[in-house]
């Protein structure tokens, strides 16, 4: 017999507002705080993805308090993250959590977490309909950015990360969001 507890998404939207990141994980409540530099640098990336989205009405921009519902009943929410105007209800956000997963999840590693961990999430992102996903590693100042689990690459704090089909013409230094 299974003891994982079934929060149902008015008990999560329920959690209280106290800085820490929650997570919804094989019926696990994860709470992942976060350190100031981690949240720097996903400012700096969603403030550039804004500034770029917002101009051409591409779609959404959120941080890390969104949550997106997978199909396992899983709720991720990626340190930062973009949706396509089309695949948003009405093409405007939905007041509640995306049953869909982001076109572009980005992942900032924190000291806590682990390589399975992140590894799991990516998976779970691809599986629900990701095009992109970009996990950030502010320790060793590089970027692993992942078109499927089978086609990756890794960049260096002076290359520049771009977001190809998924946000044409969008690429930010990856200095820029480490400084």
């Amino acid at each position: 017999m299974s003891t994982q507890m079934l929060m149902t998404d008015e008990e999560l939207m329920q959690l209280p507002k106290d800085g820490h990141k929650y997570e919804y994980v094989e019926g696990e409540l994860k709470v992942s705080p976060t350190g100031m530099l981690h949240e720097s640098i996903g400012v700096k990336l969603i403030n550039k993805l804004f500034q770029f989205v917002d101009k051409k009405k591409l779609g959404g921009v959120y941080g890390s308090s969104v949550g997106y519902r997978m199909q396992s009943g899983n709720l991720l929410s990626p340190d930062a993250s973009f949706v396509r105007k089309s695949k948003l209800p009405h093409g405007k956000s939905p007041e509640g959590f995306g049953y869909f997963a982001p076109d572009l999840a980005v992942e900032i590693l924190s000291p806590s977490e682990r390589v399975i961990q992140v590894e799991k999430k990516v998976a779970e992102y691809f599986e629900n309909g990701s095009e992109l996903v970009w996990i950030i590693n502010p320790k060793k100042r590089t970027a692993t950015v992942y078109h499927s689990m089978n086609d990756c690459q890794v960049f260096c704090e002076n290359d520049k990360l771009t977001a190809g089909e998924v946000i044409p013409g969008f690429f930010c230094r990856l200095r820029d969001l480490l400084e």
